[in-house]
């Protein structure tokens, strides 16, 4: 006969045992959370009225939303005063459905919560508008006809930005692929820099990378029963971006295939700041699967950089969300960058219990795309939202922008220059 009395008792110990065993799990070798922070999912500023179009291109008889999401978050560097500069993607998702979203650079204060007492917080301020009033830009814009000319997300595509020591931002995008060059009021300087194919056999004088959105594709649609002449998939242009220390040279990296590339691997170019020209593709970046993609890139010194590579899942289902570096002098036995894991994000120590999760953090959204070295011990990673989109937290749940501060394992070696100065 059974003690019912021994039964609490019981549950107890094991319930204990269990939350001990999953702790040990996510303590043996994890980064350890010290800051979070979130910014909600429903944060506007100030702008037009915009989410009035489907994918298709659309048109509702209303906006969904009163302004300008503050949202998509595609990458980050620092600002002014201790404050940091997150810049959207192209807004809802694709090329037909954001017309009315306006391409920005926002200024945010983020005060992390770094103790179970605190409390964390982030505040969005000033913004520089993207615009082209010089008529750089060779094809028709949204804005074509009007004195400012502010650009949209069915312009470009950003997702990837360094800011340079002239104040002005050279910033990578997915529809050409391009680079843009934009002075520090966001005034766009020059034409967009096309990108040379480089492969193989190929002529740079003649031969480019062009996505399905590239204006000139486009603008030569296909005969019936005919191939694009598009070698690289849709948004797979340049998701991340990293300079040299010295900035003089740029390293953007696509996040899909180039056509007669080997399936799931990356060109890293480079890009000489003072020419404004490609000089050769680096190398290329392996996937641990084809279906994979890249979030971000940041400079550790001159040869090492982070990248974070994701998969295509979000909330429980997520299986792959981490950080690895590369050393662009290292090479595989296949000719692809040696790959060392840098942070798991889907096993993270939360001794604090900072996030609210438990002892063990999981940041499981589907897009993760920013990281910022902020010394050799400590990074700075966030997400991409996908305003208003859900599965982070929960099938109902509108994803936050959440913000981390995690700290490493072991130290990087930074370059100079490298971190919050």
């Amino acid at each position: 006969m059974s003690n019912h009395k021994t039964m609490p008792a019981l549950r107890l110990k094991l319930l204990l045992a269990l939350s001990l065993s999953l702790s040990a799990s996510l303590s043996a070798g994890a980064t350890e959370l010290v800051g979070y922070a979130v910014l909600p999912a429903d944060t506007f500023a100030p702008g037009p009225a915009s989410g009035q179009f489907a994918g298709d291109g659309s048109k509702a008889a209303q906006p969904r939303f009163p302004s300008q999401p503050v949202q998509g978050f595609s990458g980050v560097h620092f600002g002014q005063n201790g404050s940091y500069v997150f810049m959207p993607d192209n807004g809802f998702g694709a090329k037909y459905n954001s017309p009315d979203f306006l391409l920005r650079l926002y200024t945010l204060a983020l005060t992390p919560k770094i103790t179970p007492a605190g409390m964390g917080s982030v505040n969005v301020g000033s913004f520089v508008q993207l615009r082209d009033p010089d008529r750089k830009v060779p094809f028709l814009i949204v804005n074509e006809n009007t004195p400012e000319r502010l650009l949209t997300g069915s312009d470009f595509d950003i997702e990837s930005f360094v800011p340079m020591p002239d104040g002005s931002v050279w910033i990578g995008e997915e529809f050409g692929p391009f680079l843009l060059h934009v002075d520090a009021t966001g005034k766009v300087l020059s034409a967009p820099v096309p990108t040379p194919d480089l492969g193989t056999g190929k002529d740079p004088a003649k031969d480019v990378v062009r996505s399905p959105n590239n204006p000139g594709i486009l603008a030569t649609s296909p005969a019936p029963g005919a191939l694009s002449a598009a070698n690289l998939g849709a948004s797979k242009g340049f998701e991340g971006m990293a300079s040299n220390p010295a900035q003089t040279k740029l390293y953007p990296l696509l996040e899909g295939t180039v056509t007669g590339d080997t399936a799931g691997t990356l060109r890293i170019y480079e890009f000489d700041v003072a020419s404004a020209k490609y000089t050769r593709i680096v190398g290329h970046y392996k996937l641990e699967a084809p279906a994979n993609s890249i979030g971000d890139m940041a400079t550790v010194n001159d040869n090492e950089y982070l990248i974070i590579e994701r998969d295509q899942a979000s909330g429980a289902d997520a299986k792959l969300k981490k950080i690895y570096k590369i050393d662009l002098t290292k090479l595989d036995a296949e000719g692809n960058f040696v790959k060392t894991e840098v942070a798991d994000l889907l096993n993270i120590r939360d001794p604090q219990n900072l996030a609210g999760f438990g002892p063990g953090f999981r940041f499981p959204f589907v897009t993760i795309e920013d990281v910022l070295v902020l010394d050799a011990n400590t990074l700075l990673v966030a997400n991409d939202n996908n305003y208003p989109g859900t599965g982070g937290r929960g099938a109902d749940v509108k994803d936050p922008n959440e913000f981390l501060l995690l700290k490493l394992d072991a130290p990087l070696t930074l370059g100079a220059g490298i971190g919050r100065k």
